[in-house]
């Protein structure tokens, strides 16, 4: 699937052996279900129907949805419970925390943040953090720390800060700028960024050295326990291929792989595009966006410029234990919570509480 700039595109009516694959899917399941926009839901849906020949959503085959609507809504489009495909879902709500399932209090603050209705008790925790945060960070805090911020260029700045700590030994250090084109024209980074980054994740340039934390941003490794989202660190560089080795802990084992460039396709202004980079990004300090689904053991937390509904609430779940978080700087505004979202989840509840209805 790719996106073009009036919508979605489908390679399966071009490609016959990707349209069989399609078509010998039983069973659907999308994840982070808040992100995906009413558009690009209402495609899937359309999609397997014209794959199926069916007049029916989806084509008839079973979708399960996942996640969490007080999460992150989509960058661009309107919330996926707009969409009348939508409507057609029965709700199933799981009640036990898998993340703080060992700090049930901490569990309990989430739950106010996440629908808006923060207690006095729990403003004055999340205020003591605040005024308890030591700008004076060890270098091991600082290595073993993940920064939470709103904003892109933020992210960037404590990367390069973080990094500049690193010794560099033996050459091993790059800074990889990514090979662009539009309509067959090789294209600066620079010009292209801004619409670049709406079409794919991997960035217009990275720093690689070893000792770097990174993120892996594609599932081409996902046979070896390494996802979109996985985080590992960088332990050798062969400038010559040139290649990245990484070192990721995949369930309680270290995973060495090395890594090189990957080239993404994509439309840009109804032209043909493309990207080639390392499928990686400086993880140090990531945005709220990027964590999303991930879970990060030591936080520290900018919530004092957050622009979206269900940002601060992402942040602040993304760790298992209150003791282990840090907040930088604090903000009331930033607690931003969709009111909608508070409407549907209270229409899902409703038809919860009713039984399954099973043909």
């Amino acid at each position: 699937m790719i996106q073009s700039g009036s919508g979605y595109q489908s390679l399966a009516f071009h490609d016959l052996a990707f349209k069989k694959k399609l078509q010998a899917i039983q069973i659907l399941i999308i994840d982070e279900i808040s992100m995906v926009s009413k558009l690009l839901f209402n495609f899937i849906s359309d999609l397997f129907a014209r794959i199926h020949n069916s007049d029916v959503a989806f084509g008839g085959i079973s979708v399960i949805v996942a996640g969490d609507l007080a999460q992150l809504p989509p960058v661009r489009g309107d919330t996926i419970f707009y969409s009348s495909v939508w409507q057609l879902f029965y709700p199933l709500f799981l009640y036990k925390s898998q993340r703080q399932h060992e700090d049930a209090e901490f569990y309990q603050m989430l739950e106010e943040i996440r629908f808006g209705t923060i207690s006095d008790t729990t403003w004055a925790k999340l205020m003591e953090k605040a005024a308890s945060y030591d700008d004076n960070q060890s270098s091991d805090s600082l290595l073993t720390t993940t920064h939470i911020v709103g904003h892109c260029k933020t992210s960037n700045q404590i990367n390069n800060t973080i990094c500049n700590i690193l010794p560099v030994t033996n050459g091993k250090y790059l800074l990889a700028e990514s090979v662009d084109f539009l309509d067959g024209n090789r294209i600066s980074p620079e010009l292209t960024q801004t619409e670049f980054k709406l079409k794919t994740n991997m960035p217009a340039t990275i720093r690689l050295q070893q000792g770097a934390r990174v993120m892996y941003l594609n599932n081409s490794l996902m046979k070896n326990g390494i996802c979109n989202g996985t985080i590992g660190v960088i332990t050798d560089i062969n400038k010559q291929l040139p290649s990245i080795q990484i070192a990721f802990c995949i369930h309680g084992a270290i995973v060495q792989k090395w890594v090189t460039r990957e080239t993404a396709y994509f439309y840009s202004g109804g032209l043909h595009a493309s990207r080639t980079q390392f499928p990686l990004q400086n993880s140090f300090s990531l945005t709220v966006h990027k964590t999303q689904s991930i879970t990060l053991p030591n936080i520290v937390l900018d919530l004092g410029q957050l622009f979206t509904a269900g940002q601060a609430y992402t942040a602040i779940s993304r760790c298992p234990k209150w003791d282990n978080i840090q907040i930088l700087n604090l903000n009331r505004n930033s607690f931003i919570v969709d009111p909608d979202v508070i409407i549907e989840y209270t229409r899902l509840k409703q038809i919860a509480s009713r039984p399954l209805p099973i043909s």
